[in-house]
């Protein structure tokens, strides 16, 4: 009989860690379930035995992402005293940080894929319970006046994450979506995006849609 792994979550690491090095070299959609086998030097079996697909392997990398990032109000790596100012530096750090930049430009064709598009969606949730807790900490000390919290946390993330996420048009489309986005969140009294993130998301948009390589932290 063949000896069973007992170290399993190292194996699914190391599939990851291959996963998203293949991705980056020859883009997600012209990276094979073979190809992953192969540079493992794995059996395909083994492989399957902890992720049906490719598009579970690249939904899991993302998921490792955010699992490990802790907006909540009394997080230390959130700047800023208010609510306001830590949902802003939340974005930022979404915006400009290397390894979701990095995240993002291998973010396969979800019209291809449309299990991932519902994962996405499922997501959500999680999102929603990052963002929230800011907003109500903004009510609370009064740098934010948003009359139902919950409501506008998933509409701005959906808005954020599906309509400027999955058809962003070209880069001054995507920019004018944005001040849409703006007018939206000073309407509901989350003043949010101010200058400093509208020249954020020209960065990540250029870095994300150009092809080049990732930026360096």
């Amino acid at each position: 009989p063949m000896a069973r792994n007992k170290h399993p979550e190292e194996t699914v690491e190391k599939i990851l860690m291959v996963s998203r090095r293949l991705f980056a070299e020859k883009g997600y959609e012209h990276t094979t379930i073979q190809d992953i086998v192969n540079a493992l030097g794995m059996s395909k079996g083994a492989v399957y035995h902890h992720f049906q697909s490719k598009e579970e392997i690249y939904d899991r990398i993302y998921d490792e992402y955010y699992a490990a990032l802790d907006p909540s109000p009394t997080s230390a790596s959130l700047s800023g005293r208010t609510g306001r100012e830590k949902l802003t530096s939340f974005l930022l750090h979404c915006l400009t940080d290397p390894e979701k930049v990095s995240l993002d430009r291998l973010r396969p064709d979800l019209e291809r894929n449309p299990r991932l598009l519902v994962s996405m969606l499922r997501g959500m949730e999680d999102a929603v319970g990052m963002v929230l807790p800011l907003i109500e900490e903004g009510n609370a000390d009064g740098s934010l006046c948003v009359a139902r919290p919950r409501e506008t946390a998933e509409a701005f993330l959906l808005l954020a994450n599906l309509w400027l996420g999955l058809l962003p048009g070209t880069p001054e489309e995507l920019m004018e979506k944005f001040r849409v986005l703006k007018d939206f969140c000073d309407g509901v009294g989350m003043p949010i995006l101010d200058d400093e993130v509208l020249a954020a998301l020209g960065r990540y948009v250029e870095q994300v849609s150009s092809g080049k390589p990732d930026p360096q932290p």
